[in-house]
């Protein structure tokens, strides 16, 4: 509890930092995002499981972040901000014949997303987006190896402003967390969450 207020604190702070120094930008649009919907995994490029080890599965996620989206074209955006999520990991111990049953767990793992992304708009209320996601593993019990690392996200969504600068959008995408590790070497049998849902976002232009 006390890790989640300290987290829930910073956030607010740098979401404050952040719309303080886009107050200075003369154009661009700032908002809130929420992702909940859709399914989170865990899994290695051999798509396997360690002799005598254990296998892993995403039960459930949510997201929360704050966003900022810069036009570069009229066609071209730069979009970036901060998310925290929350991933529940379920643990199934292999099972030994002969041996006490192991009955399956339920663990967390908190992240810091920062996703540096384009967003390449067509017919006036759509786009699709990609780019980078650096993760930072803020807590958690899992024993999946850490997220810290590089990432990568892709999506499509669309979008809808009124004139008086509101507007809502909703965005498909999937995340592949800590492609490029920061605290180990690249492993192919090194796990990693992947997250697949809907993002969505109320937003303000100026």
């Amino acid at each position: 509890m006390k890790s989640k207020t300290i987290i829930l604190l910073l956030l607010m702070a740098f979401s404050s930092s952040l719309f303080a120094q886009i107050a200075k930008i003369s154009k661009g649009t700032i908002g809130i995002t929420y992702s909940a919907l859709g399914v989170s995994d865990v899994n290695n490029w051999k798509s396997a499981t360690l002799g005598g080890g254990a296998s892993y599965s995403g039960k459930s996620f949510y997201t929360v972040g704050v966003t900022y989206i810069y036009p570069l074209r009229s066609w071209l955006d730069l979009e970036t901000g901060i998310e925290y999520s929350s991933h529940t990991i379920r643990t199934k111990p292999m099972q030994i014949p002969g041996e006490n049953h192991i009955g399956a767990t339920d663990d967390k793992v908190s992240l810091i997303n920062i996703p540096v992304t384009a967003r390449i708009n067509f017919l006036n209320h759509f786009f699709v987006n990609g780019g980078v996601l650096f993760d930072i593993e803020t807590g958690g019990s899992s024993p999946i190896d850490s997220q810290n690392g590089l990432g990568a996200i892709l999506g499509v969504g669309a979008k809808y402003s009124l004139n008086n600068g509101v507007g809502a959008f909703a965005n498909l995408y999937t995340k592949f967390h800590s492609l490029i590790p920061f605290t180990a070497q690249f492993d192919s049998y090194r796990w990693r969450i992947v997250e697949g849902g809907l993002r969505v976002g109320l937003t303000y232009s100026f």
